[in-house]
């Protein structure tokens, strides 16, 4: 097939979905396929390149400041670019698929490829995409609301990463069938390290973008509750190490003295792809309390690293844990970080479940597949 992929975010720049975008283009490639991606320009990226793996890759011009995220503006450059490209490259390349990724901003170029060249088109959701999601774009996806259900309408099949997030989508839209088929992760790069277990100090990981969404609020705040209680039970000290950087962590910083959690927080910063492997390696457990997700990579990264986890029951919590970690609410986070942290076995257990969970069930490769069996169909 030539698989032509439509995406405003491709690593190095943007989150999950860039990263689900760079792992699938990749198996594509890697099994016989032809793959064009046509994403975002940022600094000094090439316009144009062709990776190993055989990915074509061209970069259009934006608007573009950050590298994590863009506001609205930043994406109608870009869609505005690459509506033109697209347009080209159909007139000289006869595609067989459009794979979106997310509805907006790419989907109107999968609508206007569809009408104009007859081409079929896929809509990966990534959360943001769907009216709702994000507070900072409330009024103009409420002026969107029409035109996306056109978007959703035209399209050959509609693709959620979890569960929690079909239900979201169909909260907004439930007239369209939407099939999930989940994140995977690079099993190979973020694996196990054996620990000493006998250590004095349990490290509990965060990794993730700064913003409110992420709930660190809520467990900043239980910090040196859950000390004072794992010391009595355990004889143990907790440190709970933020790894990323955003817009809310001078709230936060601001939260751990008022709290007085000096002692139990430490902020680290955003880190590249080896440095945050050694922090999944050497923690003990990994939590995520957000409010909202699609299905986060990060859960996926520490359960290849062999970690268990503790989040909150928001979106993808369905299929990542089971019998290693525990779902909590905000309200009960503490008591289960608590019973964690004091019980080494089953710390271990459930770590070696989600290192079995990602070799069963997560693997790129086999998620790979599952979207190629979509677009053959």
């Amino acid at each position: 097939m030539k698989i032509l992929i439509v995406s405003h975010e491709y690593p190095p720049i943007g989150g999950g979905g860039a990263n689900a975008c760079f792992f699938l283009s990749r198996e594509f490639a890697r099994t016989g396929h032809q793959v064009t991606i046509v994403t975002a320009q940022y600094e000094n990226l090439p316009i144009k390149e062709t990776t190993s793996d055989g990915v074509l890759i061209h970069r259009v011009r934006c608007r573009r400041k950050n590298k994590e995220k863009s506001n609205f503006y930043e994406m109608f450059t870009y869609l505005v670019n690459a509506w033109k490209l697209t347009d080209k490259l159909l007139r000289t390349t006869n595609f067989d698929i459009c794979l979106t990724f997310f509805g907006i901003p790419s989907g109107p170029i999968a609508l206007h490829l569809k009408r104009k060249y007859r081409l079929p088109y896929v809509i990966r959701f990534g959360g943001g995409d769907i009216p709702g999601a994000q507070k900072r774009f409330r009024y103009i996806y409420l002026a969107l609301s029409p035109f996306i259900r056109c978007i959703w309408k035209n399209a050959d099949r509609l693709i959620a990463n979890s569960e929690g997030l079909r239900k979201r989508a169909q909260g907004f839209e439930d007239r369209y069938k939407i099939d999930v088929i989940t994140n995977g992760v690079d099993s190979q790069f973020f694996c196990p390290r054996e620990q000493d277990q006998n250590k004095e100090e349990i490290k509990i990981l965060f990794v993730s973008r700064l913003i409110e969404g992420k709930g660190l609020q809520y467990i900043i705040p239980e910090m040196a509750g859950i000390q004072k209680e794992v010391w009595h039970l355990c004889n143990k000290k907790v440190k709970l190490i933020i790894v990323g950087d955003g817009p809310y962590r001078a709230d936060l910083e601001e939260l751990v003295r008022k709290t007085q959690a000096d002692g139990y927080v430490s902020f680290e910063g955003r880190k590249n792809k080896e440095d945050v492997r050694e922090y999944y390696q050497s923690a003990d457990i990994f939590i995520l309390p957000s409010l909202s997700e699609g299905m986060p990579n990060v859960v996926l990264e520490a359960m290849a690293c062999g970690l268990p986890i503790i989040m909150t029951p928001c979106e993808g919590s369905k299929e990542l844990v089971t019998d290693n970690g525990m779902i909590s609410s905000v309200d009960a986070f503490s008591e289960s970080l608590v019973k964690m942290c004091v019980d080494m076995e089953l710390r271990q257990t459930m770590g070696q479940n989600s290192r079995m969970h990602v070799e069963k069930n997560f693997k790129w490769e086999n998620i790979g597949r599952k979207y190629l069996a979509f677009l053959e169909s």
